[in-house]
């Protein structure tokens, strides 16, 4: 087992949660006044077409991206957020190399769009590809087509901000619902002034 350093002859391996034997500390009433207020002033920027209906044009824009651009172009151009682009040029990848149950996901959708709408992204990425005649292509074509894009990090997986933005907050609704509100309550605000 490897020693946590500073903690003696310790045998807990490093990585795992620690617990600190020392006795805790206060911290004076005046300097945790400061990290309050700072925790107010924070804002939560995303992009303006975040939760927005996707087009077929957003989508066709995604599908026939190159290689050579970055999910950042891309969602920049598009006013979304890397994670978005990304999560639509992942279908594409999936229909194009038949992977992950992606085209039975797009025929369970169109059998029966209320019950499956949460594949109505991978339906729509489906259609856009139906309409470029990618589906008719030789395979070696398709899986030349079916690269992703340009990332920071091969693990990167996005921003993050669906993921901040779904998480519940307890009754109160989720986390987005308080930031519509919040913006909303803004704007109220600036246009009352």
């Amino acid at each position: 087992m490897n020693e946590v350093p500073g903690q003696g002859n310790s045998n807990v391996p490093r990585g795992r949660l620690q617990v600190n034997p020392n006795a805790l500390r206060l911290v004076p009433a005046g300097r945790r006044e400061f990290w309050e207020k700072l925790a107010e002033d924070v804002e939560i920027n995303t992009a303006s077409q975040f939760g927005k209906r996707w087009t077929m044009l957003a989508t066709l824009t995604v599908i026939l991206a190159t290689p050579d651009e970055t999910y950042e172009d891309v969602a920049r151009s598009l006013h979304r957020s890397p994670g978005a682009i990304r999560y639509r040029r992942q279908a594409m990848i999936h229909l194009l190399r038949d992977e992950h149950s992606a085209v039975d996901r797009v025929e369970s959708y169109r059998s029966d769009p209320k019950k499956y709408h949460k594949y109505s992204d991978y339906a729509q990425v489906a259609q856009a590809i139906e309409h470029l005649g990618y589906f008719e292509l030789p395979v070696r074509e398709q899986f030349a087509l079916a690269v992703p894009l340009g990332q920071p990090s091969k693990s990167w997986r996005g921003d993050g901000s669906s993921a901040a933005l779904a998480q519940k907050r307890g009754r109160d609704g989720s986390l987005k619902d308080e930031v519509r509100r919040l913006l909303d309550e803004a704007r109220t605000l600036s246009t009352s002034s």
